[in-house]
């Protein structure tokens, strides 16, 4: 194996077992820190924008003035509301599986009344996720650090698997 590739895979490896483990233990700081990159990158952006308006004087494109406003403006919103705005994800979500919920019991109910001897094997499951999406639309912060510490596992798994696969594979060729 080209020794460039090894170290790139095995240096994305550790990276990624490094934001992995991050975002697992955590998952809060992780979100807040990825809310702030995104709004100060968005802000900058559009300060850039302003810029090259003001540095081009009478020339200056009146559009990059437009969109530098916008995206500062955009910028200091997800500074502010973004916690809230990551926050509706679950509770629509939540809302759709409460729904979803009710008709498969309503389904598992007309499956006793057609005498199926299963039918609450249904309802029970389809009750298991209305409470499901119940906790998601009631604790949607909750559910959004799950689905970071979730992301998080992914990256790790991701990480160990190519780094001992790189490994391995180095050692197969090695012999």
């Amino acid at each position: 194996m080209l020794k460039s590739i090894r170290n790139s895979l095995i240096l994305t490896s550790l990276l990624y077992v490094i934001l992995g483990l991050m975002l697992l233990m955590m998952p809060e700081l992780s979100l807040g820190f990825a809310c702030l990159l995104i709004g100060g990158v968005t802000i900058f952006y559009g300060v850039v924008r302003i810029v090259a308006y003001v540095r081009g004087g009478a020339n200056g494109d009146k559009f990059d003035l437009f969109v530098g406003v916008l995206l500062v403006l955009l910028g200091l919103f997800l500074l502010v509301w973004t916690r809230f705005l990551v926050a509706l994800i679950p509770v629509v979500l939540g809302i759709y599986i409460m729904i979803d919920s009710f008709t498969a019991i309503k389904k598992s109910l007309d499956m006793k009344a057609l005498g199926f001897q299963n039918w609450w094997i249904s309802c029970l499951v389809a009750g298991v996720l209305a409470i499901c999406g119940l906790v998601m639309v009631l604790n949607p912060f909750s559910t959004v650090e799950a689905l970071v510490m979730f992301i998080g596992l992914g990256f790790l798994l991701d990480g160990v698997y190519t780094l001992v696969n790189t490994i391995l594979y180095e050692r197969l060729f090695r012999n």
